[in-house]
């Protein structure tokens, strides 16, 4: 219903009912019209009124409708350019690693080579300092880019898994040799609970590694000086696999957990300015458990600690009947 034609309903409304009331004025005093045909003048006369009210109703209802389709398609365009950005996004990442990623390892190895004198000696002792701040600087930037690569190309769906049955006590041997090189770990009490012979999990040895690697960095580095790291196992009653890793560091606040697993959201400024790293590196952990059909739980207390829950599923998990072939 058009806005003029409404007008005019109305218009035309008022004139009548106005009629219709000095008729029923006249026709009371003058005709003696009887009080059934009056009231039955006066509803007629208040059905224009209602039909029109109906049609503002009506009008009303159309325009909120045409304005909420106009509003939902400018929103889904939005989302469509916004996801379309952020894959694009993605897949240029992934597909930076190796252009990145070259560089860097030549600088690693050429810096290494200088660092222990591979070719001759350096006379010059600041030459072999710088060579030495060139490797710590070069391998703290590639650990930030594949952090980064990790997780862009996990995101734009690039990453497949290659699963094979391991045993977590050998990955984890492995994880502790790399931390131990830290130069905090020794400052550190980290101990690995006794347990019973576990049994394998089908997963992906490279990340398997890379999420404990990540959890247990975090843990040493949000540890003060003779804090407590502790690695436990167990198998549910579902038969999943469960990791936890605990610590008595600082803590998270309770609202700012859902950020933590949150890529590219710092939680703390000031934590991040103290604690070198990219920030990413439970966001990550999450990321590589997801596809592992397999979760990841945070508890944490300021003050007291964290502890980082990994759960694998059960179909990952092998079952005593299983054959499992090295």
């Amino acid at each position: 219903m058009k806005l003029e034609r409404l007008k005019y309903m109305w218009i035309l409304s008022a004139v009548l009912y106005l009629f219709i009331v000095v008729f029923v004025i006249v026709g009371t005093y003058v005709l003696e019209v009887s009080i059934m045909t009056t009231l039955a003048l006066l509803v007629l006369g208040i059905l224009p009124f209602m039909c029109a009210y109906n049609e503002l109703a009506l009008l009303r209802h159309h325009r909120l409708e045409h304005q909420m389709q106009e509003r939902t398609d400018e929103l889904q365009k939005a989302l469509q350019v916004a996801e379309f950005a952020s894959q694009s996004k993605s897949d240029f990442l992934a597909n930076m690693s190796h252009e990145l990623r070259t560089p860097l390892n030549a600088i690693l190895g050429f810096s290494s080579a200088m660092e222990h004198e591979a070719f001759g000696p350096i006379n010059n002792p600041t030459y072999r300092e710088y060579a030495t701040r060139i490797y710590k600087s070069g391998d703290h930037l590639l650990s930030l880019i594949n952090d980064i690569l990790d997780l862009s190309k996990i995101e734009a769906n690039k990453q497949v898994l290659k699963s094979e049955w391991l045993d977590i006590d050998i990955v984890l041997m492995d994880v502790m040799q790399i931390v131990s090189g830290y130069p905090d770990y020794n400052k550190r009490i980290i101990s690995v609970a006794k347990h019973r012979d576990l049994p394998q999990l089908l997963a992906d040895a490279k990340m398997v590694r890379q999420v404990l690697l990540n959890v247990l960095s975090n843990a040493i580095k949000f540890t003060k000086d003779g804090g407590k790291i502790k690695v436990s196992f167990k198998v549910t009653e579902n038969e999943d696999f469960v990791v936890h890793i605990r610590d008595n560091g600082i803590g998270i606040p309770a609202d700012k957990l859902e950020m933590v697993v949150k890529p590219f959201v710092q939680v703390e400024n000031i934590l991040t300015r103290s604690h070198k790293g990219s920030g990413l590196g439970l966001a990550l952990v999450d990321k590589i458990m997801n596809l592992h059909g397999g979760k990841m739980d945070i508890i944490s207390t300021v003050g007291k600690g964290t502890t980082i829950v990994l759960t694998f599923p059960s179909m990952r998990v092998e079952k005593k009947n299983d054959i499992v072939l090295s």
